[in-house]
């Protein structure tokens, strides 16, 4: 087993609320002098720019995961993280009936930048991705697995948009693997003080990051049979 160093939760610039130098190269280089061999690029409610980040990593030996951070209807995040692009946009597909038609309000939100794996902007999304969809948190569970993918419970340490604050529990009915806990929650021993949400579970601890500053430094790690996107799927699912 090998000590895999990752951050699975890593904002673009097509995030309203990320700044605009997160760019597919700009994430990369930060990852990759980091010490990091694992990260995931997950918006907010679009995979737009996943594609773009695998890309830049091409001739690095970091790996990016195609994600995404999607708010639920019940307005709780999931972190969603595939192996490859092939899965990431045939759920995509699935989800795209549940977005909402709102569209982004940029003086207010902030930009939402499409970027190629060169940096070169391509456009903008016009589509309001903070808002949330209106698919469930147990439609999505499902749609998840369908594609192979990871479901994780995002920052579920917070009073906001998390599992506990919004639905109260975790889902005894949904086989739920992997937990996340946020930088703030891990300072506050959240996972010291709650031993029976975690015993069952894998829990990681990712940066959520909106600035190139914020991508986790090499300090937490997976232990895996090899560094691969398979193996680490297998391992969060």
């Amino acid at each position: 087993m090998l000590p895999v160093y990752y951050d699975f939760h890593i904002h673009s610039a097509l995030s309203p609320c990320a700044d605009d130098d997160m760019t597919p190269n700009d994430i990369v280089g930060m990852a990759v002098l980091n010490g990091l061999d694992l990260i995931a690029v997950t918006d907010h409610n679009s995979f737009s720019n996943a594609n773009a980040v695998v890309k830049a990593a091409i001739g690095t030996d970091l790996i990016v995961l195609p994600g995404v951070e999607l708010s639920t209807a019940e307005e709780v995040h999931v972190i969603c993280l595939f192996s490859d692009m092939e899965s990431a946009k045939g759920i995509e597909i699935e989800l795209s009936p549940y977005y909402p038609t709102l569209l982004n309000r940029t003086e207010i939100f902030g930009n939402q930048i499409l970027l190629d794996e060169k940096d070169k902007v391509t456009g903008e999304e016009e589509r309001m991705l903070i808002a949330p969809t209106t698919i469930s948190f147990d439609k999505l569970y499902q749609l998840v697995h369908k594609y192979g993918g990871a479901f994780i419970p995002a920052h579920i340490d917070r009073d906001s948009f998390s599992v506990l604050s919004n639905l109260g529990f975790l889902p005894p009915h949904l086989s739920i693997n992997t937990l996340e806990i946020s930088h703030v929650g891990l300072e506050k021993g959240f996972d010291k003080l709650n031993p029976e949400l975690l015993e069952k579970h894998n829990v990681i601890f990712s940066s959520d990051a909106h600035q190139l500053w914020a991508i986790s430094d090499k300090e937490h790690y997976i232990m895996l049979p090899e560094r691969t996107a398979e193996a680490a799927i297998d391992f969060l699912r």
